[in-house]
This record gives structure tokens, sequence and C-alpha cells, in this order.
């Protein structure tokens, strides 16, 4: 039987079992009404009796670190780092003081709808993220329905066009890879087409002389804090041709087989971040293929190179240019996707799908300048002809 508290509220009692000595558990329940008092009434039925109810709501901010726990067990690091910036900096600001419940899918759509534009990665990990955090919790059965199922991905910016090198960009740097101190980075980057965290990760002992070769079996991965982790997938564990320039760089720097083959020189361990970075400005200093920054583009101290340049090759551009050499010099596609690890023949046969589109504008000239050669040549016998007459 219900009864009106002094404070106005309707309170009564459901009992939701029997403890070891046989007295009742009960819940105490309380309304502003009668129907209030009753909707409650249903509401601890259905959770504590039935189970059909739903758990009390929670802060989206203390939830997502529950959920992000879990999450991070099943995922690389690579990715770990990834959802915990989509978290930190994009989710939480903006959603983590506001109950789940509280979060409607128009609210999700809007703020999805400003990453319009930017990076297909930031837009996925941002969107999965929100949609992990939901969909968890209708697991847990804080929600009966997760109100990312219906919100929209925005469209990313197109991905920067890759570009291989030059002809004489190539002669550069293979003459800066053989005669600088530390050229021998450049020349692996450049000779073996490897992901620029397989060429830190590598050590003395993968590469096997006898056959001029040498196995990609890990990674450096930054977002791992620097360490030593699995490579992208399982085709990238492959053996990789060491090309007679390679050799003659890399055969008198070799050391212990457990050494890495770039490393802190005081340490010893694969570089770090700072020291690939500011060792790549350098190497791309000497090649000539940098621009000197601004005053409002310095964000490193004075005595640091990338506080004054910034490199216009990167090293993945060294991929892309390994990939079109390749496919300059008649390498089936197969062949190539088993060089440089890619995952499905999508990938390469995209590349050099693109490189074909490249050659078309060349040849067209081509193509004419020979047509153009028939007639001419046609107009000529031509004339002869009609001057024998």
């Amino acid at each position: 039987m219900a009864k009106k508290q002094k404070n106005g509220l309707y309170r009564s009692k459901v009992k939701i079992g029997v403890d070891a000595q046989g007295k009742d558990i009960v819940k105490y329940i309380s309304g502003k009404t009668m129907k209030e008092l009753e909707t409650a009434k249903r509401e601890t039925i259905a959770q504590y009796i039935t189970g059909s109810g739903l758990e009390e709501d929670q802060l989206l901010g203390v939830y997502a670190k529950k959920w992000f726990k879990v999450k991070c067990q099943s995922i690389e690091a690579s990715s770990v780092q990834s959802y915990r910036t989509a978290l930190n900096k994009d989710i939480l600001p903006v959603f983590g003081a506001r109950n789940l419940r509280a979060i409607k899918p128009s609210d999700l759509q809007a703020f999805v709808a400003e990453y319009a534009g930017r990076s297909a990665t930031k837009i996925t990990y941002v969107v999965a993220a929100l949609d992990g955090i939901f969909e968890a919790a209708c697991v847990d059965r804080i929600l009966d329905h997760n109100p990312m199922e219906h919100v929209q991905k925005p469209e990313a910016s197109d991905p920067e066009e890759k570009r291989a090198l030059t002809e004489d960009e190539r002669a550069t740097i293979e003459r800066v890879a053989a005669s600088h101190q530390d050229g021998a980075y450049l020349a692996a980057m450049y000779y073996l087409g490897a992901r620029p965290g397989e060429i830190r990760g590598l050590q003395w002992g993968d590469f096997d002389w006898g056959n001029d070769c040498v196995f990609i079996q890990r990674d450096i991965d930054y977002k791992a804090n620097g360490q030593a982790g699995e490579l992208k997938n399982k085709s990238s564990r492959r053996k990789v041709p060491v090309p007679p320039a390679l050799k003659d760089i890399l055969w008198p720097l070799r050391a212990m087989p457990e050494m890495y083959v770039f490393r802190g020189k005081k340490s010893g361990a694969a570089l770090s971040k700072s020291t690939a970075e500011r060792l790549w400005v350098q190497l791309m200093l000497e090649c000539g293929m940098v621009r000197e920054l601004a005053k409002g583009e310095n964000k490193y101290r004075e005595c640091d190179i990338r506080s004054r340049y910034a490199a216009l090759i990167t090293p993945h551009v060294m991929r892309h240019n390994y990939i079109t050499m390749c496919w300059e010099s008649g390498i089936d596609v197969y062949t190539t996707m088993k060089l440089v690890g890619h995952k499905s023949i999508t990938t390469t046969l995209n590349i050099y799908t693109h490189l074909s589109a490249a050659q078309m504008e060349a040849v067209k000239e081509q193509v004419a300048d020979m047509f153009s050669a028939k007639d001419a040549e046609k107009k000529k016998v031509a004339q002869k002809l009609h001057n024998s007459l």
C-alpha cells in the first residue's frame, strides 16, 4: 500500500527476494504521483525480478573509460592510440559529461557531420568509438537501442595523391645514400620499398647475405612507444631482394645479429621518433628536397633541424616509388604485391592502374607522332610518284 510522505512523495516497497535467513529483500520506491510510483514499481520488478529492465544510466565519460579498457585487449597498439585520441580529443570534450540516454541520434549526427572533409582514418575512429560505446551500453542493458544505428558517416577528404620520384630525384637520392655518413637509412628506404616502421625494425640477423635478401619480420610502431611489434598483416612477413647498390652500403656496417641496423647511438635501441624525423630532414636537406619554415611554423627548439626545414619527400614516397619502379620494369602486379607486403592484390593493382593512366598521357603524344610520321611518309611517297609521272 502506497503512503504519501511528509515531503509529498508517494512511497512503497517491492519484494525482490528472500535472504539466507528467510527474510524478505525489499526495494523502496517513490514518485511524485501514483502514476510515477507505478512506473517505478514496474521498472524495479523488471530490473530485479524478470531481468528485463534497464540498468542505471551512466555518464558517457565514465562508461567510455570502461569500454576502452576492454577494447584495448583485442586491438593492436597502433589502434589503441588512435582510439585514445578519438576519445580524449574528440568525443569526451563534447559528450563526456552527458548521460548515455540523454544523447540523441540527432546530437550524434550533428557531431560527426562536423568531421566532413577530414581524413578517412580520423572519421573512421571517431565513428567506430561512438558506435562501440553505445553498442556495449546496449549489451549491458543501459540502453535499449544504439543511437548510432542510423547516423551517417560524412564524406572524407580525398587522400593526398602519392607520387613517384623523378629520374633526377632518384639519381640524387642514390648519390646521397652512397656518400652521406647516415645514407644507409635513406638507402634502405629507397632500395627495399618497405614501410618506414619495417625499416626501423630491421636487425642485422634479418639479412641473408648469401642469397642477397632480407627477411621483413617486425615493425617499430611509434604509437606503441617505439616498441618492436607485429607487422601490419600476415602478408607483411616476407623476403625482399637486396640490390647490389644497397649491399655495398650496408655490408661494411654489419654488426651482431640481434642489433638494430638503425639504432640510437647511446641506447642501441631502434630509432626514436624524434631521432628518425631529424635524420630524415637532414638527409632530405642533403638532397635539396626541403623547404625553409616560416617563423610561425617553428614548433621545435632552435637547435633542432626540424625548426628550420620541412622535408618535401616523405619516407612513404620511397615505398610508392619502389612500386612505380617495379611497374616501369615490367614486374607483374602479383610479384610486386609479394615484394611490398600488400594484403590484397587490389591495393597493388590500384597503384598499377593509376600509373597506367598517368603513362597514357605521355603515350598520347608518342602515338600522335607515330601516325604523323606515317602520314608524312605516305605524302612523301605520293609526291615521288607524282613527280615520276
